[in-house]
């Protein structure tokens, strides 16, 4: 090997190392050959100081500038490359929480579904108990009426059988003569009780029943009967 077929190697050893740079996102596979390529890079340029004769060594001086230009870039181009790399593996996880996300989202309203469907099934079984409770609640409950209904309708035959039963004796009804003989007349009207009358003219019931002999207001003062009001002087 001449010292002119140098930069030739360089390029293919440059071409080799960019292409062991293989970088696939979905199950990101990364591989590299950088380090070997870069062992055979250095093997060959020490043929290069073994071989060639010594009129050439500023040739290869050249050479290994140049050659050191390339590996400067190559090592960018390689950082560069890093970069990339770790955004590409920001850029996967982002989406695998995503992903993650919508499948639990998912999981979840498979979830709230069919919690929605077991709550609206007890619902219905709810409805359903609590009518049949309620009819049985009514049934009771119009069963009990009827009974009180019966109990009641006996106790007031009893108490009419007996009422019947028992001879009609009137008490005589006592009127005292202790009442002012001084007063006026008055003509009962619809509406008029004696407490009224009595409250009109400054007179008392007590007085108005003696004087009138009215045993019950109710039912012996009657509408256009003419009263005698006992007014104290």
């Amino acid at each position: 090997m001449n010292v002119l077929s140098l930069p030739k190697a360089i390029h293919n050893f440059r071409g080799v190392a960019l292409s062991g740079f293989d970088i696939f996102e979905g199950g990101l596979i990364f591989k590299t050959t950088m380090m070997q390529s870069i062992r055979s890079a250095f093997f060959i340029l020490s043929a290069v100081f073994l071989f060639q004769s010594s009129h050439a060594q500023s040739d290869v001086r050249v050479t290994i500038a140049g050659l050191q230009q390339d590996v400067n870039l190559l090592a960018q181009e390689m950082k560069s490359l890093r970069l990339e790399m770790a955004e590409m593996r920001r850029e996967n996880e982002r989406l695998r929480a995503q992903v993650a996300a919508a499948t639990a989202s998912s999981s979840t309203q498979t979830q709230i579904a069919s919690l929605s469907s077991a709550i609206d099934v007890l619902r219905a079984e709810y409805r359903r108990a609590d009518e049949a409770q309620k009819q049985q609640i009514v049934a009771e409950v119009t069963r009990q009426i009827d009974a009180f209904a019966k109990e009641t309708q006996v106790a007031i035959d009893i108490v009419a059988k007996a009422i019947d039963s028992t001879p009609n004796v009137s008490t005589p009804v006592r009127f005292s003569e202790d009442f002012p003989r001084t007063g006026e007349k008055y003509v009962v009207r619809s509406g008029d009780t004696l407490s009224k009358i009595a409250k009109e003219f400054g007179s008392t019931v007590k007085d108005i029943q003696n004087a009138n002999k009215i045993a019950n207001p109710s039912r012996d003062l009657q509408v256009g009967q003419t009263i005698f009001i006992p007014i104290a002087q």
